[in-house]
């Protein structure tokens, strides 16, 4: 059973964004070793939406803790962050 979490992320400014965003892009697979998807998107000039899905529960549970992890210990942090999960029930990637 595949797992995926729903990042959203608030920044102070647009830079703090997009500077986070270079960060991530560069380290998240390494952070994430286990993620069969990493999607980040751009909804805003401040906000994100971040999308990974895991191959199971357990996976997806490591995962979290390394992402509580990397949030205390960041250059740049989100004025604001939470998360939904799920089963996924539905995927289609072409």
């Amino acid at each position: 059973m595949s797992v995926a979490r729903i990042n959203m992320l608030e920044f102070e400014t647009e830079d703090d964004l997009n500077k986070r965003a270079e960060l991530y892009e560069k380290d998240a697979p390494t952070l994430f070793p286990t993620a069969e998807i990493l999607l980040t998107i751009k909804t805003g000039p401040t906000t994100a939406m971040s999308v990974s899905n895991y191959p199971d529960k357990q996976s997806a549970e490591e995962s979290l803790i390394r992402r509580d992890k990397h949030f205390k210990t960041a250059e740049i942090q989100p004025r604001e962050a939470w998360y939904l999960e799920g089963k996924v029930f539905q995927r289609h990637i072409k």
